[in-house]
């Protein structure tokens, strides 16, 4: 009886754990998936740490409606935790956020300690990167040190448009590795 009564114990209490995790974050600084590309920008300017310096940080990318806005805060904030940033844009909304962290300032395993105290375990681990993933939202921990939030449906929607017919000579080939 007492066995089952501490199994039990355990079990809700493992249970109680996950159920208390925090829902995954869609960015960091204020800056959100989801965001329009100028509400993004008067973000990024709020906030010093991702050294947004305006509009020469965007750049228009090849294919339909598709911005970046680079930043780099190496220079300007030094004793920063982030140095380079990356954030894309689809059709005029921000769908992937890519944080290069300060390796003088914060280590992997501070910051996985950190996601995993705050999310719960991620849910894909390896020694290249840790993924924490629901249904919008993917963060992951990659080495050595970025932290990167995407936005599950427009991924889905762009590899969707992407998918390219193979031509005669990637078609061949498939036909003969299959006939070994």
């Amino acid at each position: 009886m007492k066995k089952a009564f501490f199994l039990l114990t355990a079990i809700f209490s493992l249970a109680a754990l996950g159920a208390f995790a925090e829902s995954l974050p869609k960015g960091y600084g204020g800056v959100e998936l989801g965001m329009s590309l100028d509400s993004a920008k008067q973000a990024l300017k709020s906030k010093s740490d991702f050294g947004y310096n305006g509009d020469r940080d965007v750049s228009l990318l090849p294919g339909d409606a598709r911005v970046l806005i680079e930043t780099d805060s190496r220079n300007t904030q030094r004793h920063g935790f982030l140095t380079q940033c990356w954030f894309q844009f689809y059709q005029e909304n921000l769908y992937s956020i890519i944080l290069n962290l300060n390796p003088e300032r914060v280590d992997h395993y501070s910051v996985y300690t950190a996601l995993v105290k705050k999310y719960g375990e991620p849910d894909d681990f390896s020694p290249e990167r840790s993924v924490w993933k629901n249904d919008s939202v993917t963060m992951s921990l990659e080495r050595p040190l970025t932290l990167k939030y995407t936005d599950n449906k427009t991924i889905e929607d762009l590899s969707q448009k992407s998918l390219v017919q193979k031509n005669g000579w990637e078609t061949t080939r498939q036909m003969f590795l299959e006939e070994l």
